[in-house]
């Protein structure tokens, strides 16, 4: 965003090629990162700098396509072909017309604003930049985009394919560089080489059809001389751009390498949906902290054999989502922000290695971490089959139970550790003040838990045995007179 005020304050009123394609580059990466960011952050106003950029960046680009056009024509034209005067004259009433629009796209730059944004923006954007797992599910999203346009183009070779193809080649190029710079350095030189190919096919096209619109270009037999000189220049750099994505040495495949595995896509996926919680829970840290006690105590009902057996579900990454995304909805400041949570959770799109069904797990799951009891027939979990609904109402109760530990006489304990001893369930908590009563939330949540894993549950400070009864059994011979 600085660069695009230092190039916007060169170009001068002549707006030659060059500076008026550095502004366009300048404009285009902006638009990128607002792209890639107004999906993870509504707290900034990521959509008005996306619109800005996108006027002035519309306005040029009509000024540089007859720019690059007139640079292509003088570039194929032969040394004595006098043919092409009338279709540069045409182009020189074009580049008058959009020289005077980018004039007044200039003038209507709010550089003051576009300030205002940048200081706000910044350290938003370096937040998200400096969590490198959320960063590469993010770009491999678009990878996975390439891959799939690049697959379309090779089937039907068709030129709209292959346009698609470079704008989504250009987002990933621009992605990597400013989301994952430590593996630009080595990847740019083929992304850079590709984007050109296909950037020159593209420009032939539309001279190719610049001419073919054009009705007092010389005769038939010069358009057409023409004609098979620019598909000829077109072909050859789609046949360029297809040798060099094909086989095993594929810079497409190299690319893939340097992302994620297929095993690390739920946890690069949940960086993803965290850095998304992060700027619309007011209190982040707290959440966080929820989370790390559900998982505590996750893993040790696990240990006791009670945790989630279900082969359609993930349990603990189901939670930890759950857990991390529960309060977004608190950026509505409506009452009932658990309600909220769920319809915004539900509306996500799913990351990389998670599924739409996974979501709408976390949703309800976060939806019962207050009010309402998380009951098996309630109207949110009928949808589920009941084995799956069952271990969502232990997956609620456990998230429920490490929220209740947030009131303020418990919001010194640090870890839980659980434990089976003679049947029952003991939740050791270090920090626990074990002289006062129990909250009447953490006991709500408590018995909650004990329904739900039909175990009783007893919360005890690190060290404390736990008081069974005696049992005493009756003398067999009495000593009494």
């Amino acid at each position: 965003m600085d660069r695009v005020l230092e190039e916007h304050s060169k170009l001068g009123g002549d707006l030659l090629a060059e500076p008026v394609h550095d502004l366009r580059v300048a404009l285009r990466r902006s638009i990128l990162i607002a792209d890639v960011m107004r999906d993870l952050d509504a707290s900034a106003d990521w959509n008005s700098m996306r619109k800005a950029a996108r006027r002035i960046f519309h306005r040029l680009g009509a000024l540089r396509d007859t720019q690059i056009l007139e640079e292509w024509i003088e570039k194929l034209r032969s040394p004595d072909d006098r043919s092409t005067e009338s279709l540069l004259e045409s182009l020189k009433a074009e580049n008058e017309r959009d020289r005077s629009l980018a004039k007044d796209a200039l003038k209507d730059f709010d550089r003051k604003q576009w300030r205002a944004w940048m200081r706000d923006m910044a350290s938003h954007y370096r937040h998200v930049a400096g969590d490198r797992p959320a960063c590469e599910s993010m770009v491999l999203e678009l990878w996975e985009t390439v891959r799939q346009l690049h697959r379309s183009a090779q089937k039907t070779r068709s030129r709209v394919a292959y346009h698609r193809l470079r704008g989504a080649l250009k987002k990933f190029r621009y992605a990597v560089e400013n989301f994952l710079p430590s593996s630009y350095p080595a990847w740019e030189a083929d992304l850079k080489s590709l984007q050109d190919l296909l950037g020159e096919a593209h420009d032939l096209s539309v001279l190719e059809q610049a001419m073919a619109n054009l009705t007092n270009f010389s005769d038939e037999e010069t358009r057409g001389s023409w004609r098979t000189k620019l598909e000829t220049e077109r072909l050859s750099r789609i046949q360029q751009f297809r040798a060099r994505m094909a086989g095993k040495s594929s810079p497409l495949l190299i690319w893939r390498e340097g992302l994620p595995a297929e095993r690390e896509l739920r946890s690069k996926g949940l960086s993803q949906l965290a850095e998304w919680a992060y700027f619309l829970t007011p209190d982040f840290p707290r959440v966080r902290r929820v989370a790390r006690l559900s998982l505590q105590l996750y893993d040790g009902l696990a240990n006791c054999g009670l945790a989630v057996q279900n082969p359609n579900m993930e349990g603990r990454y189901i939670l930890r989502a759950a857990a991390l995304l529960q309060e977004v909805g608190r950026f509505k400041k409506g009452k009932a922000h658990h309600k909220e949570s769920y319809r915004m959770i539900r509306k996500i799109a799913p990351p990389m290695g998670w599924s739409k069904r996974d979501i709408e797990i976390t949703a309800s799951i976060a939806r019962f971490h207050r009010r309402a009891l998380p009951r098996p027939d309630h109207k949110i979990l009928r949808m589920y089959e009941f084995p799956l609904r069952n271990s969502l109402v232990l997956l609620a109760a456990i998230l429920r139970f490490a929220n209740a530990f947030n009131a303020k006489p418990y919001r010194s304990v640090r870890r839980l550790e659980v434990e089976g001893v003679s049947g029952v369930i003991v939740v050791r908590a270090d920090g626990f003040p074990d002289r006062e009563p129990l909250s009447s939330k953490l006991s709500v949540a408590r018995r909650l838990l004990e329904s739900t894993i039909q175990r009783a549950v007893h919360i005890l400070p690190p060290g404390t045995r736990l008081m069974s009864p005696r049992i005493v059994q009756p003398a067999k011979r009495s000593d009494a007179a």
